[in-house]
C-alpha cells in the first residue's frame, strides 16, 4: 500500500463526518481513539537534574487516532488522523495514566483534540491501488466541498 500525506485540514475531515454520522449518510468505518504514554526522563533530557530528581520526574503524551475506511471494501484505503500533544513534565503521584487504547467517539476526539486546538495535526492515507485511490480523492473532495457549511 502507497501511503501519502493529505492536504485536507483535520478539522473539516472531523466536522464533515460528524455531519456525515448525524445525516446517517456515511458508508464509512469509523475508529476513534485515545491514548496515553509516559516515560520517565533520559539523561540527555535535562542535564540540570540529578539521577535521583530525572526519575521522579517524567514525559507524558495524549495521541488521539481518527482511521476512516469504506465500509464495504475496508481494505481498499484508509484516512488516518493523528493529533499529539505532550502534556508535558510529570511526578510520580500526578494522576496516574490510563494503560491501552481507549475507543471514543468522534465528538470527543473533536472537543479535546481539533476544536481545544491541542497538539500537532496528521492526516495521511494509504490506498492499495490506482483506483483505491480514485475513490478516496472522490471521498476527500466531499470532504473539501463541505456540502453542509461548517
Amino acid at each position: 500500500m502507497e501511503t501519502y500525506p493529505v492536504d485536507v485540514d483535520p478539522k473539516q475531515i472531523v466536522r464533515w463526518l460528524m455531519n456525515e454520522e448525524r445525516q446517517r449518510d456515511a458508508d464509512l468505518l469509523v475508529t476513534v481513539t485515545r491514548t496515553y504514554w509516559r516515560r520517565t526522563l533520559r539523561p540527555q533530557d535535562d542535564s540540570r537534574l540529578g539521577d535521583a530528581e530525572r526519575d521522579d520526574l517524567g514525559e507524558s503524551a495524549e495521541v488521539g487516532f481518527v482511521e476512516v475506511r469504506p465500509r464495504h471494501q475496508p481494505s481498499l484505503w484508509t484516512l488516518r488522523i493523528r493529533v499529539a500533544d505532550d502534556i508535558g513534565p510529570t511526578l510520580p503521584e500526578d494522576e496516574p495514566v490510563p494503560d491501552g487504547e481507549e475507543e471514543i467517539d468522534l465528538a470527543t476526539f473533536y472537543a479535546d483534540f481539533i476544536k481545544a486546538d491541542r497538539g500537532l495535526a496528521e492526516v495521511s492515507a494509504e490506498a492499495e491501488s490506482a483506483g483505491a485511490k480514485g475513490s478516496l480523492t472522490r471521498v476527500l473532495e466531499a470532504m473539501r466541498e463541505n456540502r453542509y457549511n461548517t
